[in-house]
């Protein structure tokens, strides 16, 4: 399982101090996958705009750099514009993990500054609940595919040339459902659908071997891949805001609803692996 280095080069990343904020339990698709579901329940509860400014202010004065919006499904939150210009005013990057299904109400002047991430589970496969959809012209986005046990080679190439050739995406971002690297299950034992991380190494290596495209090829490191141009951080950057002032740093923590009282930024050290396991990799065509 050798790496192709003769075809990429991997690009220099900076560490941000990241908060993902699940700004509303709204979804309009119920994926057996999301790794969220336990925490959002049944309600479809939004996040209001004070609680939400409430916690950017508190996320600034511990040196915060990046907002994630998550859900639910964020675009079916009914005050996102409000949200995405509080972000603006305290100068803060912005990312939206979006299933790609409500575009419609909104135009993409209305993003602009903003990284569209659309969650693609597999277009080729008319079983998935998450196929990559029809998304109007003029949204600028990456595609990300979450890697499930059943994802097989030609689906991931086929939705890297979708992406490229169809929506004219630069961005292509694989990533895995959950992380499983014991045989007990300890962190994700809600799903089956979960790869095995040595598995998905594979069939990462397999896609950049044969791949073709000239995308930027963004990997979920997941304890299995390294980068060589950044020394890996032992200490967390990352943190989880759900509504109702409900904390969890770190995502491998979800499932299990390890709520604590706060959160603090280059403090924690990794629980899981000797590296954060939600840090990427980066590899351009040569």
């Amino acid at each position: 399982m050798r790496f192709p280095w003769n075809k990429y080069i991997e690009l220099p990343l900076e560490s941000r101090n990241t908060l993902q904020v699940f700004i509303t339990n709204k979804c309009n698709l119920r994926c057996t996958g999301c790794f969220a579901r336990k925490v959002m329940g049944d309600n479809n509860q939004n996040i209001s705009l004070d609680e939400y400014e409430r916690v950017i202010i508190d996320f600034i004065q511990k040196e915060g750099k990046q907002i994630n919006l998550l859900g639910g499904e964020p675009l079916l939150h009914p005050e996102l514009r409000e949200i995405l210009e509080i972000n603006k005013k305290y100068g803060l990057k912005t990312t939206i993990y979006t299933n790609g299904t409500a575009f419609n109400g909104y135009l993409p002047s209305e993003f602009k500054g903003v990284k569209l991430r659309v969650s693609i589970y597999s277009y080729f496969n008319e079983d998935s609940s998450k196929a990559c959809l029809e998304i109007p012209d003029g949204f600028n986005f990456d595609g990300n595919f979450m890697v499930s046990a059943t994802t097989r080679l030609n689906e991931l190439l086929n939705s890297a040339a979708r992406c490229e050739d169809f929506y004219g995406c630069k961005v292509f971002f694989i990533s895995s459902l959950r992380e499983l690297d014991n045989d007990r299950q300890e962190f994700f034992d809600d799903t089956d659908l979960t790869m095995p991380v040595v598995q998905y190494k594979e069939l990462v290596h397999r896609f950049l071997d044969v791949y073709e495209g000239n995308l930027d090829i963004h990997v979920s490191k997941r304890g299995v891949f390294e980068s060589t141009t950044s020394i890996a951080c032992k200490k967390c950057h990352f943190s989880n805001y759900f509504i109702g002032n409900r904390i969890i740093q770190c995502p491998y923590d979800v499932v299990n609803l390890k709520y604590q009282d706060n959160y603090e930024f280059n403090e924690r050290d990794c629980q899981q692996n000797s590296t954060c396991l939600m840090s990427k990799v980066i590899y351009r065509k040569k």
